[in-house]
């Protein structure tokens, strides 16, 4: 269920510009901030959506909400080019996490962020824009959306703020990547079915390795995928690729308790990567990937 929501598309078009180093900054404190009532669990699912664009690459970006002044939530997000390098070319960008631990029935105000983490000039986040036909001064709307998580069981967007790196420069069977932060434990539903999300990001080479995400029961393989992901800009050391599994597992026991580990393999090497999560909120640069998602939801 939707608890708050905004498609923000102004007829005058808005850049933010992504060309100087930022921490996470809202993006308008009007029209982009969403007031909301915690659900009876705590947790809601947060969704932004924009694109960015004005160079033949794009900058490297973090998007996320703020609570007041404080991060509550922040992602890496995802999207790749939807056709050649130009500056005209659109790259539209998604993040998805949760936000735990709210007080039920509290009321909540959250204002849609980014930050810049590698920059590149001339670039920018772009929505709104009028509707005729004068080519490319028209984006589409800011998602900015809040959603209620009844079927969720476990969650969390792990986003410490020193940055974790799990190598992927060395050939790796599936490895649990934190038995502590990276670890849910939940009650199997009726159906004895549940859907698995991960989302991270790998960076750090020229090219990207081949990795696996999945989860572990213990020493058992629970279920693995190659993850989903794309570039939004040209290769490169300090340009990360977002990447996504989302899968189910079937057969569990209705009312027994699991516990799953986050885990990872590297099936194709590149010297110097790492998969990422985590960072400080500053304008350092290169220094913060946003959280790891981690999230079981019932079929």
């Amino acid at each position: 269920m939707l608890l708050a929501g905004v498609n923000y598309d102004p007829s005058s078009a808005v850049a933010k510009s992504t060309a100087s180093l930022l921490a996470m900054t809202a993006f308008d404190t009007t029209n982009l901030r969403l007031t909301f009532t915690a659900p009876a669990n705590g947790i809601v699912m947060v969704r932004l959506k924009c694109q960015v664009l004005d160079q033949n690459q794009s900058p490297s970006i973090l998007l996320g909400v703020l609570d007041g002044s404080t991060v509550v939530g922040r992602q890496r997000p995802i999207g790749a080019l939807g056709g050649t390098a130009v500056s005209t070319t659109r790259i539209a960008q998604e993040a998805v996490f949760i936000v735990s631990g709210l007080t039920p029935g509290n009321s909540y105000t959250y204002d849609a962020a980014y930050g810049v983490q590698v920059v590149l000039s001339s670039t920018n986040i772009r929505y709104g824009g009028p509707n005729d036909t004068t080519t490319n001064n028209a984006y589409g709307g800011f998602v900015f959306e809040i959603h209620d998580t009844p079927n969720l069981l476990a969650a969390v967007n792990y986003d410490p703020s020193s940055a974790v790196s799990k190598s992927t420069a060395s050939l790796l069977a599936l490895t649990a990547l934190d038995t502590t932060n990276l670890r849910l434990t939940f009650t199997a539903p009726a159906s004895g079915a549940v859907e698995i999300r991960l989302r991270a990001c790998v960076v750090g080479g020229t090219s990207y390795p081949q990795i696996i995400l999945g989860v572990l029961d213990g020493a058992t393989v629970k279920g693995r995928q190659t993850p989903m992901g794309g570039l939004a800009t040209a290769a490169g050391a300090t340009h990360p690729m977002t990447v996504e599994a989302l899968f189910p597992i079937t057969g569990l026991t209705p009312g027994n308790s699991y516990t799953f580990d986050a885990a990872y393999g590297v099936e194709i090497v590149v010297a110097s990567t790492n998969l990422k999560y985590g960072g400080p909120n500053d304008a350092s640069g290169n220094d913060a990937w946003g959280g790891f998602a981690f999230e079981v939801w019932e079929l």
